[in-house]
This record gives C-alpha cells, sequence and structure tokens, in this order.
C-alpha cells in the first residue's frame, strides 16, 4: 500500500500529465486552425474558425452519391464555452416517408459499444421528402458512341453513322432530408475521453426508426483538439 505522501507524489503527477496532453491538444489545434467566410468552404475534419465559433465538420456518405448521407458539424463558442452538434441527413430510408419523423438522438459507438449518447435536440426540422436528382431521358451509347475519340470513319468500316440503342429513362433519386441541433455542454467530459479511431453513429428518428453511419477518425481527433482550445486564435490561416 501506498503512503500518503506517495499518494500524493502519484496524484500531483498525474495531474501533470492530463494538463500536458491537454495544453498539447490545445496547441496542436491552434496551430493548425484556418478562418473561413462560409462553412460551405471550411475544411473537412480539421479545427477551422469562423469569427465568433470553433467548428469541425464531418460528411459521410455510402456508394457513388455523397448527396446522401449524414453531415455533422460540431462547434464550440469560445465566449460562453457553449458546445453545440448541428445534424443534417439525407437518407434513403422509407421508412420515415409521410410519417413527420424528426431525429431525437444520436450515439456514437466503438465496436457496437456505445460511448456517448446525444439526445434531446435544442431544435428540429421533420424530415421531409427531397429530390436529389429529377427523372432524365438519355440516349443510351455504350460502346457505338459517336465521341471523336473513337477516330475517322473508317473505324466504322464505311458506316457513315455510328448505331444508337434506344433512349433509357434514369430514374429520379430521392431521399428523406431534415436537420437537429444539440446542445453538447453536458457531454463536454464525455467527448474528450472519446478513442481516436473512426466511431460508429446511429441516428435515432421520433418513431424508433434508426440509421447507421460512421465519424471519421480524423474528425474524432479535430473534436477533442477543438475542446481543448481556448479563446479565439492569436494567428488564425485564411481559407482560399
Amino acid at each position: 500500500m501506498l503512503s500518503k505522501s506517495k499518494w500524493a507524489v502519484y496524484a500531483i503527477a498525474s495531474l501533470s500529465v492530463c494538463s500536458t496532453l491537454t495544453i498539447a491538444q490545445s496547441i496542436r489545434a491552434e496551430n493548425t486552425i484556418t478562418t473561413v467566410t462560409s462553412i460551405n468552404n471550411a475544411p473537412y475534419s480539421q479545427v477551422f474558425y469562423t469569427g465568433s465559433v470553433y467548428a469541425v465538420r464531418d460528411h459521410d456518405f455510402k456508394g457513388s452519391e455523397p448527396k446522401i448521407g449524414v453531415s455533422t458539424l460540431w462547434s464550440k463558442n469560445p465566449v460562453n464555452n457553449e458546445l453545440s452538434l448541428s445534424v443534417r441527413y439525407c437518407l434513403p430510408v422509407t421508412s420515415l416517408v409521410g410519417l413527420n419523423a424528426s431525429l431525437t438522438k444520436l450515439v456514437l459507438l466503438n465496436n457496437n459499444q456505445p460511448l456517448v449518447t446525444i439526445e434531446q435536440p435544442v431544435k428540429a426540422i421533420p424530415s421531409y421528402q427531397r429530390v436529389v436528382q429529377s427523372a432524365s431521358v438519355e440516349p443510351e451509347l455504350g460502346f457505338w458512341d459517336s465521341n471523336p475519340y473513337w477516330g475517322d470513319d473508317a473505324f466504322w468500316d464505311g458506316i457513315p453513322t455510328p448505331f444508337l440503342s434506344e433512349a433509357i429513362t434514369i430514374p429520379p433519386l430521392n431521399c428523406i432530408a431534415g436537420s437537429s441541433r444539440f446542445d453538447l455542454t453536458p457531454l463536454t467530459s464525455a467527448l474528450t475521453q472519446l478513442p481516436d479511431q473512426t466511431l460508429q453513429i446511429t441516428l435515432i428518428f421520433s418513431n424508433d426508426t434508426s440509421s447507421q453511419w460512421q465519424l471519421g477518425q480524423k474528425t474524432v481527433q479535430a473534436l477533442k483538439e477543438m475542446l481543448a482550445v481556448r479563446g479565439t486564435p492569436a494567428n488564425p490561416s485564411q481559407s482560399p
């Protein structure tokens, strides 16, 4: 068993290590902060400064259509030390059609083990059907494309006009869209303890429908750096 004096030394050493890590995270974030004029122009998975708040944004999508997915914006107001999360989604979830459901909960998990549960949104826009891409009709060119890339007419063996197949209809691309904003201030301590790796995200809606996504490792690291920053950036760089 350690003596009281040894326990005191151990406690002081532990506090020193935690303080050093916090300072290191703060310095690392402050050295990479970019001031942006628009969130849409801000980098992903990096701490940036809008002139009033620090923020980190992330976007996860599946397949080849980036418009279908989940966007998160983690922000911190250095004046009142408020922390918030804004979530925008565009999901191929048919169970949300016509139900006017809203996003009420978000859970961060590691290997399917819940780490942080974010709930009770301060503001929410109920889900609605959004047209991402309208239907269109196009000729199916395929191999018989008349693009000049194929060279002169000799390639076609005397055929003056390449054969075009019948037109095809490209169906519209729809999603269920909406957004919610959460107050993260009570969860600050839990967020600082997140592991530095890619995490799972479960979105849970008011009708108990859920949707699975991810939060990238670099975003998690940037989020923790943002939490460690104090004050406003001294010499922030400017976005192009």
